[in-house]
């Protein structure tokens, strides 16, 4: 059997092989395609991939090896510092790189691989960080809304929370809409339908999250 240490960079990417006594076989370089698996495939039936977890820039490489039947471990980049360190080789290059990423996967038999359902989480993940940012911006606007609101009109009062509410920004736009339209009131009408489209999207994936499986 065969150990593929692999150095990922976004538009190319460092293969070395080694046999099971860590001793490197071959070398491939070259572009993030499928030209690698070809490669491989002409060095020994049995292999094992081993990917530096740094999944940002790896991802890709990672679904099209696993959807060629690949078998794959990923390899914290702790595990590679000492053996970069043991190499004869000095400095630092994608080559030792990869093959210190290789020799760690030796060393660490019971490295683990992308899990099942791994991917659906990522994009829950993705979706609730998404909401929270929006959460976050439509607070500052509307802290923003306030200020303006009681520089227009003190003697308007806004509950709390009530500027998550679309009725709330409704009435305040129809308001608005009814004053002169000064610099001030131009800007708090911005900020209103500012709220207003941020309430949507974040009501919207509130739907998408709570129909999620």
């Amino acid at each position: 059997m065969i150990v593929i240490g692999v150095d990922v960079h976004k538009h190319s990417l460092t293969a070395v092989a080694v046999g099971e006594l860590g001793r490197s076989l071959a070398e491939h370089v070259g572009p993030v395609d499928g030209r690698i698996i070809d490669w491989a495939r002409s060095l020994d039936a049995e292999r094992l991939w081993a990917l530096e977890d740094c999944r940002h820039v790896t991802r890709g490489l990672e679904q099209a090896l696993l959807a060629a039947g690949e078998r794959l471990v990923r390899v914290p980049p702790r595990l590679t510092a000492p053996q970069r360190r043991r190499g004869r080789t000095r400095g630092k290059s994608d080559v030792i790189d990869a093959l210190a990423i290789a020799r760690a996967a030796l060393q660490e038999p019971d490295l683990s691989g992308p899990l099942v359902g791994e991917e659906t989480l990522r994009e829950l993940k993705l979706l609730v960080d998404h909401r929270d940012d929006l959460v976050d911006e439509r607070r500052r606007a509307q802290q923003r809304l306030r200020w303006h609101l009681h520089a227009l009109d003190p003697a308007l009062h806004v509950p709390p929370g009530a500027l998550d509410r679309t009725v709330w920004l409704e009435r305040l736009a129809r308001q608005l809409a009814r004053r002169e339209q000064t610099t001030q009131t131009r800007i708090a009408r911005e900020l209103v339908g500012r709220c207003r489209t941020l309430t949507r999207t974040i009501l919207d994936l509130d739907r998408g999250l709570l129909a999620d499986p």
